[in-house]
């Protein structure tokens, strides 16, 4: 499709939602008045610059089935983001099905196909079990907190590491697995090396520091994507740093906001439940538009993961210790940070919803099994915050 097609389909998309969302959503009919907006005004697709952007703090200032509404088989889902704000929303029955027909094209651009098999690493506790065989994506997903000598002995077990095809995961915990590899197990490294061709990367930006990691001990293509479990916006990575979005997935803007930096603002075509209506991501990026639409972006301040060291001196992805297992105190926190003292050690600060909440209560909801780090909680009546006013996940 040429793009004044494009421009056109996008924005009957938008109207409709809009007008939809308007008379559905209590969450949306507040925002907007407040904003002095009526979906009467959008009138055009450059109107839709008129639509006021809404954050994540406009959101959990409302319950979440204020700002929903009813539909057969909506998912629950939420997501902490590494901005330590938790956030709960719905998505469509058919959101993670529209998910994987745009994560394949991504993956197959490079030669994957659902044959192959692949050794997942993300943030998974399976408690005792060291390793877990998913038959829907032929893959083995590793307990991301298991030792790792044993973690190698069931791995050769049940497929050797020549079968493994793909590496996928959080960037910092692969560049993590390889180098220890590299460091105890360079029998196993150069086994895995011989039948690997790609590592997928997601759900982390991949930070220059962890890819060289893994480009450097492996030596094969490395696929990367930006996405968000809000499923607004949803590129392939082009280059390194170089983002094309799916105008099928979501639409996408650049937009300067009050610091000066453009924001990446995405709309969810197709999530009528939760509506994210020009969503601010909170990501500041560059980006080339052409006649309304963001042709590609490069992340300047991406959702880099940070890590803490367990008591044997392990180091684990704070993305997989906290947002990779979807903890239950999501729904009870506004605010999520951590700070490490020394290894084996962490304390977690919590900005209650309801500054009532037991701290009993909180530390029941939160679930650090199967990790060598003792964990202690803290409420705070707020974040701490840098002096640029930056809600930082890890803190000094």
């Amino acid at each position: 499709m040429e793009l004044p097609e494009v421009s056109q389909w996008i924005f009957s998309k938008l109207k409709s939602l809009v007008e939809r969302t308007y008379a559905e959503n209590s969450f949306y009919q507040v925002f907007y008045e407040r904003h002095g907006y009526h979906p009467d005004q959008l009138k055009s697709f450059a109107h839709f610059q008129d639509v006021p952007v809404v954050t994540k703090k406009d959101f959990i200032e409302f319950a979440l089935e204020e700002r929903s509404s009813s539909a057969p088989g909506r998912i629950r889902i939420n997501t902490g983001g590494t901005s330590g704000e938790p956030l709960e929303f719905y998505v469509d029955n058919t959101a993670f099905a529209r998910e994987w027909a745009h994560m394949h094209w991504i993956w197959e651009r490079f030669g994957y196909n659902y044959r192959n098999l692949k050794l997942t690493l993300r943030g998974r506790n399976l408690g005792n079990r060291l390793l877990k065989y998913n038959a829907v994506h032929n893959e083995y997903i590793v307990n991301t907190y298991a030792e790792k000598n044993l973690l190698v002995e069931q791995l050769q077990k049940v497929a050797w590491f020549t079968d493994v095809r793909w590496l996928h995961g959080y960037p910092s915990v692969i560049a993590e697995f390889c180098g220890w590899l590299a460091d105890h197990r360079p029998d196993v490294l150069t086994a895995l090396k011989s039948g690997l061709r790609g590592v997928l990367l997601g759900s982390e930006f991949p930070a220059p520091h962890y890819r060289s990691a893994i480009t450097e001990i492996l030596g094969v293509p490395i696929v990367s994507w930006y996405g968000h479990s809000e499923m607004c916006i949803l590129a392939y990575d082009r280059a390194l740093n170089e983002y094309v979005p799916f105008p099928t997935y979501g639409y996408c803007e650049a937009i300067p906001m009050e610091d000066g930096i453009q924001h990446l603002i995405g709309t969810s075509l197709w999530n009528t439940v939760s509506p994210f209506i020009r969503y601010d991501t909170g990501d500041g990026i560059k980006a080339e538009t052409e006649q309304g639409l963001v042709r590609h972006f490069s992340i300047l301040d991406g959702r880099i993961g940070e890590f803490v060291v367990d008591r044997n001196g392990g180091r684990i992805g704070l993305t997989a210790l906290i947002f990779g297992r979807h903890h239950a105190g999501f729904e009870q926190a506004k605010h999520i940070q951590v700070r490490q003292s020394e290894p084996g050690k962490m304390e977690l600060l919590i900005v209650p919803r309801d500054p009532r909440t037991p701290l009993e209560r909180l530390k029941n909801s939160f679930d650090f099994s199967n990790v060598e780090i003792d964990v202690q909680l803290r409420m705070n009546n707020e974040p701490v915050r840098t002096k640029t006013g930056k809600t930082p996940l890890l803190i000094p």
